[in-house]
């Protein structure tokens, strides 16, 4: 029996009979819904077997296979479906049952670093990086992701299967928590970020001349510097990064009182030189940031105030509520402290939006 031309599908498809499926096409009777002729072209099958990513309708198999090339997701389906009979199916039918355009290996192209294997009969394109390739490095390296990786083939097949085209080799050798150690690539030189972990990085060799007076900006090193671009170069050069206190010539007399910072921005105060500050307050922490729900110690670090913190973001925000400059005095938690040790911030994760809470 057809019911609005759907109950026929059981026997069109190779995919298990559900009763879900029977009370979906009773109400496509109800609505009248007549389906139209041709055929529906997917993108991919879901590993239930269903699809539901739409390519293109009214196209016969061949149509559709030509379509999708050399793709080994690609499917069909032989019968269109009206926009309400299509609802049921992808939305609350998990997916249309469909077909593989392919049913083999046999002219598939998968993209690079991924070659094609059977699984469960059917074609599938799996990461499969160049690791002979020449030039490439030998040993463990450190991903731009501050992972160590056994071997640059190992971080080949983590960028693949994270689909993280940015994640590439930072350095040579396992990672590490000072600049010390890191033999950067020819053109590139360690610098440590807020957080004191080393990268490698290129650096500026070159600021325009002739900037004007207006450009000029106080480092938190108490130097002024002809312009941003200038400071990053320094700051480069020695290796560590180098905050812009504020706008403007440094002055030793400066006081939050007398410098103006950019709108949104709060005036900090260095505990131990008393120099002012402008930084941006309104940074967005993860509840994962500042929850210690992560039960290794990565990302923790010890803060100048010899406070341990579940992340820098945390630190940074307890500087803004605290009105003094925190910075990083070394990864992982404060000598002494516990990996549980973590400082009760002025800060917090509240019902997943940042807020201030003073009197803590």
């Amino acid at each position: 029996m057809t019911i609005c031309g759907v109950a026929s599908m059981k026997s069109m498809y190779p995919v298990a009979w559900k009763p879900k499926y029977f009370l979906f096409s009773a109400i496509l009777h109800v609505c009248s819904l007549d389906l139209v002729l041709g055929g529906m072209c997917w993108a991919s099958m879901g590993k239930n077997g269903l699809c539901k990513d739409l390519l293109a309708e009214r196209l016969s198999k061949e149509q559709c296979c030509k379509l999708g090339g050399s793709s080994v997701s690609t499917s069909w389906s032989p019968t269109d479906l009206e926009p309400g009979a299509l609802f049921f199916w992808r939305v609350l039918g998990d997916g249309v049952p469909c077909t593989k355009c392919k049913a083999s290996c046999t002219d598939v192209e998968c993209v690079p670093g991924k070659k094609c294997v059977m699984r469960s009969g059917s074609p599938k394109c799996i990461c499969s990086p160049n690791c002979k390739e020449r030039g490439g490095f030998k040993g463990p390296v450190c991903g731009t992701d501050g992972v160590s990786y056994k071997s640059h083939c190992r971080l080949k097949k983590r960028s693949c299967r994270t689909r993280d085209q940015s994640l590439s080799v930072d350095y040579i050798g396992m990672c590490q928590n000072s600049c010390n150690k890191v033999a950067c690539p020819t053109g590139k030189y360690c610098l440590q970020d807020q957080n004191l972990i080393p990268h490698c990085v290129k650096c500026a060799t070159y600021c325009s001349r002739g900037l004007l007076s207006t450009r000029f900006v106080c480092g938190s090193d108490g130097w002024t510097y002809q312009s941003p671009c200038h400071l990053r170069e320094a700051a480069c050069r020695i290796g560590k990064a180098i905050p812009i206190a504020y706008k403007g010539v440094c002055k030793k007399s400066a006081t939050c009182a007398t410098i103006s910072c950019k709108s949104g921005q709060k005036c900090l105060v260095e505990k131990k030189t008393g120099r002012p500050r402008c930084v941006t307050c309104n940074l967005l922490c993860s509840e994962e940031e500042t929850s210690g729900k992560r039960k290794d110690t990565n990302g923790k670090v010890c803060g100048s105030n010899d406070k341990t913190y579940h992340s820098w973001c945390q630190m940074f925000m307890d500087a803004c509520a605290t009105g003094v400059v925190i910075e990083t005095k070394a990864s992982g938690p404060c000598r002494g402290d516990k990996p549980s040790d973590v400082f009760n911030s002025n800060w917090n994760y509240v019902n997943g939006s940042n807020v201030l809470i003073d009197g803590i």
